[in-house]
């Protein structure tokens, strides 16, 4: 099978690794001179400072160890652990550089791409299928109105924000509180004349490193289900005896979010301290521009700032070339119900997501592979319209999507995890353990479990994920010794409402 890759950042190099390990013939777009997406530093998409907020334990994908020992790493070395993944597993060959896709259209065969060159040469070739990786953060989500040229203000987001060198001196309003604008308005402290923070939404920070450990080790996958059971406050008082000091500084600050859950939980290490010490100033959220470059806030003050960067997030991708799409008709975000030799390996547009991106892109892009090579069978036409008319009609409101539970899920369904149906021994060390990619592709002889594990009641939990497994699946499972009489007479105890499907599920809103 002939299959197009379009993009080769993380998303689209795991689904050409994946397609050619699967013996297809694979040709990957990529509109830049080089691998990476936005972790390719010559394509603007990040800032030069920026570093992963997943840990060196918990980012690569599950069979790339990490090419660096920084324990979070940075944008250089984000790019050249993935273009050694191209390089070892001989992906970059395929790569056609400097060719950004401007049309997908299908035809009798299966599908024609089209590409336009740097140097504005068009060309086509045909294709069986085609994986969409074409990356979501590229669409900066801007204000309907904003200052006159002549104003005076300068106005930058992210992608265009490349260090706090060029502001030092400013007066600078950094709009948004999410981690973009943690980040930046924590390192323009010193450097600019002035940092004023306009957050709408207090949300949950926490430093790379809680404790002694990373922040991404902390719990297991199905720990990460039960401290939700918890509560928040009982989880915060949790977080309190690892980091005491870091939360009551939080407190003082006034932004700590009076109810929240562990699956929206940004990273940032120096935000809290730096509006303690009043090196950075929280102000009401941003409302709007007048033409003059003043900005008027929620609470109605307003001023005029030297520079305004707005971290306002990014819009739905741009998916012209593909103008017969509906996002509404991507079944589970991700195959065109009409057609599934057409997949999207992008985050879904409705998301805003925690987590680590490479074992998660690889779990959908494995999936998709699957699908496309014949191991894994879709639901019928019906059912996935269904699905599509159940789920995707609301793709304005926003949800968390918590990375690293979808990988769970995905990995299920897509037949790429034990089953837990017939090896529920295998599939339990795996989601009772940390959340180490390198588990999705072998279990761990023994479980890992994270940091605060064992303050948790996680032999019950088991039990209830036993509970919703159907009774003659775990009569099956006492058979071949994989689990005991004991834990079939514990699930037969387990009320309905407390059963738990293996695939972890967690509150999105």
């Amino acid at each position: 099978m002939r299959i197009a890759v379009i993009g080769a950042g993380p998303a689209g190099l795991t689904s050409a690794k994946q397609a050619l390990a699967s013996g297809h013939d694979v040709v990957v777009f990529e509109a830049a001179g080089d691998v990476g997406g936005i972790w390719n530093p010559a394509s603007g998409g990040a800032y030069d400072s920026v570093r992963m907020q997943s840990s060196r334990l918990s980012f690569p994908f599950s069979d790339h160890p990490p090419t660096a020992d920084t324990p979070f790493p940075t944008l250089a070395e984000v790019h050249a652990y993935l273009r050694s993944y191209a390089e070892r597993f001989e992906v970059l060959p395929r790569v056609r550089f400097r060719h950004r896709v401007d049309d997908v259209a299908r035809t009798a065969e299966g599908w024609r791409v089209t590409a336009v060159t740097d140097d504005g040469r068009r060309a086509s070739e045909p294709a069986d299928a085609v994986m969409v990786a074409s990356g979501e953060l590229w669409e900066p989500r801007l204000p309907d109105r904003l200052p006159r040229p002549d104003s005076g203000v300068r106005v930058l987001h992210p992608k265009s924000y490349r260090g706090p060198g060029a502001l030092a001196g400013d007066r600078v309003l950094v709009v948004g509180g999410g981690v973009s604008g943690a980040d930046i308005a924590s390192e323009l402290a010193g450097v600019a004349a002035s940092v004023d923070w306009s957050v709408r939404r207090r949300a949950l920070f926490l430093p790379r490193t809680v404790g002694d450990s990373y922040n991404d080790a902390l719990f297991s996958y199905a720990a990460r289900i039960a401290v939700d059971d918890l509560g928040y406050d009982a989880y915060l008082d949790l977080l309190g005896e690892l980091v005491p000091e870091y939360l009551s500084a939080y407190r003082a600050t006034g932004l700590l979010p009076k109810n929240g859950f562990h699956h929206a939980v940004h990273v940032n290490d120096t935000v809290v301290e730096r509006i303690r010490s009043g090196a950075v100033r929280v102000v009401a959220a941003f409302d709007r521009f007048e033409d003059d470059g003043t900005a008027v806030l929620a609470d109605g003050t307003s001023g005029r700032w030297d520079t305004v960067v707005l971290c306002l997030g990014y819009g739905m991708p741009d998916y012209a070339f593909l103008p017969f799409l509906e996002r509404r008709d991507l079944y589970e975000h991700h195959f065109w119900r009409y057609e599934p030799t057409l997949a999207v390996v992008n985050t879904p547009v409705d998301t805003e997501a925690f987590g680590t991106a490479c074992p998660y892109f690889e779990t959908i892009a494995g999936w998709v592979v699957a699908v496309l090579s014949g191991k894994a069978a879709l639901p019928d036409a019906a059912t996935m319209q269904r699905w599509c008319g159940d789920h995707m009609g609301q793709l304005d409101r926003r949800r968390h999507l918590d990375c690293w539970l979808e990988t769970v899920r995905l990995g299920l369904l897509a037949g790429l995890l034990p089953d837990p149906r017939t090896a529920f021994d295998d599939y339990w060390r795996l989601v009772s353990s940390v959340v180490d990619p390198a588990h999705l592709a072998r279990p761990p002889d023994r479980a890992v479990p994270g940091r605060l594990d064992d303050r948790f009641d996680l032999a019950g939990m088991r039990v209830r994920v036993l509970a919703a497994l159907a009774p003659q699946d775990r009569q099956a499972l006492l058979r071949d010794g994989r689990i005991s009489a004991a834990d079939v007479a514990a699930a037969d105890a387990v009320p309905a409402d407390r059963r738990l499907h293996p695939s972890l599920p967690y509150r999105q809103r």
